[in-house]
């Protein structure tokens, strides 16, 4: 308020200024008031640690254990800024990377923080309740206001097990199955991947996939289709190590799942917890993928499917039933491994190709052994200064891999996997 009476005299006294140079036949007018400078960078890292400083004060962070929140400032053009934020939680053993957006706008003391984009956290969609474990915490996101959606909109829901009372006691049963799986999960991945991964993974429960498209930064139809998803830019930190991942569960969908079936979701998840975290790879000169993603899937799902006691029939139904119709079209049977395209998909297109992802591991699994498997997924997700596959177009990079790793080229490989399902997948067990 004084700013605007202080502009408010300056501009009574030029008018006044200007009527008494007029009336003695005057001197030139007056000079245009300087521009304001455009921000610096210095301004916006100034700006966004007042934010840090108040965010770390607020009570919905301060309840989810909130550590650390950061924005590296990479550069800023005209009034927007791009940065990388890093946050951590207590018990998170790696700080988490997102790239984050943010608008300056003048106020009346200069330049004042505006928008801040890609940066949501679990405070940000409600109250949080944490609990400790010994391989992480668990975070319970209750909503705020009276929507259904984890997101505090006030949306009304469409039943089910995101709704009213039967939403919460969901997000409660799957927070504390989490809590109490998450030690023994972390072990079952030590066994197939090694231990060099950061200890101290969050795991994050909201009630609905709108909570988690916002946390994860993913389509609403995407997410809706997942009942969990790892989250987290594949970036280095400052000090030259992977950023750390979160595991963001869906409660009104994990709740349908069976005790295990809850038990290998996570599992699944924290296997691409571990695998990130020890990635050095990057895209090759054509674009692709160090790890193809149905390696990376599949290989999750066999960690976690491991000893689940569950027949494999049943696991790979999706596809097999897939198979059977276009047999009985008289279309071509033979499975394709799955594309990028696939494994991103909704509906029985996403569930054919997950059930294609882990037969093929598993078959591989089969022929090679587990930590063959693992050797091949380590090789592709390896940079080449460290030891892993030389650099190649992406088939050729495979088919090496898999030589080095299995003993047996990418064809012959694949010519396995189709005979398994030609065969159904007798003598897979349990």
């Amino acid at each position: 308020m004084a700013g605007r009476a202080v502009r408010r005299r300056a501009l009574l006294a030029g008018a006044l200024g200007a009527a008494a140079a007029g009336a003695s036949g005057g001197c030139r007018p007056a000079p245009d008031a300087p521009r304001a400078a455009a921000p610096a960078v210095a301004d916006a890292e100034r700006l966004l640690a007042a934010r840090a400083r108040a965010l770390l004060r607020e009570r919905g962070a301060a309840a989810a254990g909130l550590r650390v929140w950061a924005v590296d400032v990479e550069g800023v053009d005209g009034t927007a800024v791009r940065g990388r934020l890093r946050a951590r939680v207590a018990g998170e053993g790696r700080e988490v990377a997102a790239a984050v957006r943010a608008r300056l706008v003048r106020g009346d003391d200069g330049w004042e923080l505006g928008a801040l984009d890609g940066a949501v956290q679990p405070w940000d969609l409600g109250d949080v309740r944490a609990q400790p474990t010994g391989a992480g915490p668990v975070l319970l996101v209750r909503p705020d206001g009276t929507g259904s959606d984890g997101t505090g909109s006030g949306a009304t829901g469409s039943g089910g097990a995101g709704s009213g009372g039967a939403g919460r006691a969901a997000a409660e049963l799957v927070a504390a199955d989490a809590a109490e799986d998450l030690p023994a999960a972390a072990a079952r991945v030590d066994a197939a991947w090694g231990a060099d991964w950061p200890r101290g993974t969050a795991v994050v429960v909201v009630p609905a996939a709108a909570a988690a498209a916002r946390l994860a930064g993913l389509n609403p139809a995407r997410a809706a289709a997942l009942d969990a998803a790892a989250v987290g830019l594949d970036a280095a930190l400052p000090d030259g190590a992977p950023a750390g991942v979160r595991v963001v569960l869906v409660a009104e969908r994990c709740a349908r799942l069976t005790r295990a079936g809850r038990t290998a979701t996570l599992t699944h998840e924290l296997v691409h917890v571990a695998t990130r975290a020890t990635a050095t790879a990057r895209p090759g000169p054509d674009g692709a993928r160090p790890v193809p993603r149905w390696l990376a899937e599949g290989y999750a799902d066999h960690v976690a499917r491991r000893d689940l006691g569950v027949p494999a029939a049943l696991l790979a139904a999706p596809l097999l039933d897939e198979l059977d119709a276009r047999a009985a079209r008289g279309a071509p049977a033979e499975p394709a491994v799955p594309s990028d395209a696939d494994l991103t998909a909704t509906g029985p297109r996403l569930q054919v190709a997950y059930a294609a992802a882990w037969t093929l591991v598993t078959s591989a699994a089969r022929a090679a052994g587990t930590p063959a498997v693992t050797a091949l997924h380590r090789r592709l997700a390896t940079a080449p200064a460290d030891g892993g596959e030389g650099p190649a177009p992406a088939a050729q990079r495979l088919d090496a891999a898999c030589r080095a790793a299995l003993g047996a080229g990418w064809e012959e490989v694949v010519r396995t996997w189709r005979a398994d399902l030609a065969g159904r997948l007798v003598g897979w067990g349990p």
